[in-house]
């Protein structure tokens, strides 16, 4: 603590984001400050540390302290968030939930402009609108706007005069005006747009009002035809409008209303973990309109303030539409900071609210209450969802973890004498094989068949590993299955004690580990004498067979192939004559040894390279 404290009196006393370095150099916290000094040393003051348990964590791997100074506090918000979403860092709240969601596309920056579907925004001078949950909905909107507005969805580039293509169908079924054909003018076609846009935007009334308007001119000129086209666009407007979700209320303003929901509030950590849902409802005209969800990870009880703020500044950052009023469920931290920074992107003033009654505090219910809906589905998923075998709930309930057992090593020993012993880690994620992760060990260090030893060189060589910041091996374990009984288990626990203070987390001696015995499959824990016994049919014990039948399949194949390559060596190398070149030809006709034995002399003299004298003395040999 005492190099720690000496970090922070080299930063300057200006705005900017700090990032907290471990040992290999990459960031695990990022944070802005009015005033880098001042911010980076309450890390270091005895009280800034204890008042946060997550913070007392994080400072134990805090080696460097780097900064960049940015002109004022808003460039700081942005730079810190693109920072976050760069580098991922381990004790930051982030947004775990990173699909793209579908947009409304109008190319207003076009002559003609065209409306499409897409899942990415960029800053070419078009207009987004969205994002909408499902593509489906997406589509139907389309769908619906197209027949109420005429408006192109081709591809073709067209100018603003002298296009000169065909009329398409589009054009005969009224969903396109054809500015491909020169059938209207720009000035005609932006009036479209126009609605188009007004429509998107939430702002229904004054399309329904301009609706009304031309249909009654129409009337008064005696033009039925026309009036009659009018009515039946506004009877699409209708059902179009009240196919959304609304809400009671007289308010015509734009709101985004954030609701959330804990896994701690609704006890349902031990399936979760610290995960929070964060619940969005998009009012726009006084309609709600649009719904969406996001995902939090790492929000512990005392956290939640500092984790809407994150939510709220990240979800902005990139949005293609800013709301009048964001209504928050419970204040936060540098409220007027963000405040600032979201009018400046909007164009005028922006407030974060929080409503204690009134319609405002009605909408803020329901946010909250959706929040918790989806959170109690997503706890449901884990336990019935077939793409989680319910198993692992089982287990992790069985040994009594606190944590969601999503990912589980198996290690086993295959050996025959100590030439060719090898270890092997095989991984299962979310219920899952993941063979991307396994991974094989050669033994170097133990002499003789001491399969205690062989478990112990392989797990100190797997954490040692993670500890040198190791890619290969940088995920951890939420728990470890060791193929053998009460030695093996015992084996593996004085292996992991040298990592009692390694600089990894979770640190490996707190890792939960079980030993799986053969005989009559009996489970060992540690610091429990009495083995757990199963009946056979239970489906927990089936994944742990299958777990450590995974790990001894794979640790005898790379076993095999050791013993084959070194037999393949020793038989074909004592043969005279037989040098590397006549061996390479010799595997590649036949396959193996076993064939070769087999061969007759015409087939060993059909190899080119091999003389008679030769393939005798493969004969004799084999």
């Amino acid at each position: 603590m005492e190099n720690q404290g000496k970090m922070w009196q080299s930063l300057p006393n200006t705005p900017g984001v700090y990032l907290m370095k471990a040992s290999d150099g990459s960031p695990i916290y990022i944070g802005k400050a009015v005033n880098l000094r001042n911010r980076v040393r309450s890390y270091f003051q005895q009280s800034g540390i204890t008042d946060n348990p997550l913070t007392a964590q994080m400072m134990r791997y805090v080696i460097e302290v780097d900064y960049i100074v940015t002109s004022n506090e808003i460039e700081a918000l942005i730079l810190e968030n693109n920072l976050i979403k760069s580098h991922q860092p381990r004790y930051n709240v982030k947004l775990k939930d990173d699909k793209r969601y579908p947009f409304l596309r109008v190319t207003t920056n076009e002559p003609f402009p065209r409306i499409m579907i897409t899942r990415k925004t960029d800053t070419d001078g078009s207009r987004y609108f969205g994002p909408f949950v499902r593509v489906r909905s997406t589509r139907q909107v389309l769908k619906q706007l197209t027949k109420l507005f005429p408006i192109r969805t081709c591809t073709l580039p067209l100018e603003e005069v002298n296009n000169k293509y065909r009329a398409c169908l589009d054009y005969h079924i009224g969903r396109c005006p054809a500015p491909c054909a020169n059938l209207i003018n720009v000035q005609e076609y932006k009036k479209i747009v126009r609605k188009v846009c007004q429509f998107l935007g939430g702002n229904t009334s004054s399309v329904v009002k301009e609706l009304k308007q031309q249909m009654t001119d129409a009337a008064k000129s005696l033009d039925f035809e026309v009036a009659a086209k009018y009515r039946d666009m506004l009877n699409d407007v209708d059902q179009a409008v009240s196919s959304q979700q609304s809400l009671d209320n007289v308010s015509t303003v734009d709101e985004d209303v954030i609701g959330i929901a804990t896994a701690f509030q609704h006890d349902l950590q031990s399936r979760l973990g610290d995960v929070a849902c964060v619940q969005v409802l998009h009012v726009r005209d006084g309609k709600l309109l649009e719904r969406e969800h996001y995902y939090l990870n790492d929000v512990h009880p005392e956290q939640v303030p500092t984790a809407i703020s994150a939510f709220v500044s990240q979800y902005y950052q990139n949005a293609v539409f800013v709301p009048k009023t964001i209504v928050l469920p419970m204040q936060i931290e540098s409220v007027e900071l963000i405040e600032k920074w979201l009018s400046e992107k909007r164009g005028n003033k922006v407030s974060l609210h929080v409503p204690r009654a009134g319609r405002l505090r009605k909408l803020q219910t329901l946010a909250m209450k959706n929040a918790e809906v989806l959170l109690l589905q997503r706890e449901q998923s884990v336990v019935l969802s077939s793409d989680v075998d319910p198993a692992l709930v089982e287990l992790q309930e069985l040994l009594e973890i606190s944590h969601p057992l999503r990912r589980i090593e198996a290690y086993d020993i295959s050996n025959l004498g100590d030439r060719y012993a090898v270890g092997s880690m095989v991984v299962l994620e979310d219920g899952k094989p993941t063979n991307s992760e396994y991974r094989q060990f050669r033994i170097k260090d133990v002499v003789g068949q001491n399969d205690y030893a062989m478990m112990q060189e392989v797990i100190s060589r797997r954490f040692r590993r993670a500890e040198t910041g190791d890619k290969k091996f940088s995920k951890l374990p939420d728990l470890m299955l060791i193929d053998g009984g009460k030695g093996q288990l015992n084996a593996v626990q004085t292996a992991l004690k040298p990592f009692s203070k390694a600089n990894i987390d979770p640190v490996p001696t707190q890792i939960p580990l079980i030993a799986l015995a053969k005989r009559i499959e009996e489970i060992y824990v540690p610091g429990n004498p009495d083995p757990i016994v199963l009946r056979e049919d239970n489906p927990t014990l089936h994944l742990i067979q299958r777990l450590r039948d995974e790990a001894h399949r794979f640790a005898i194949t790379y076993h095999r192939k050791l013993r084959h390559k070194g037999l393949s060596e020793s038989v074909l190398d004592e043969i005279p004559n037989i040098g590397p070149k006549r061996k390479q030809a010799l595997l590649q006709q036949f396959g193996s040894i076993d064939a070769i034995r087999k061969a007759s002399l015409d087939e060993l003299l059909s190899v080119k390279g091999i003389p008679r004298n030769v393939a005798e003395n493969i004969r004799k040999n084999l």
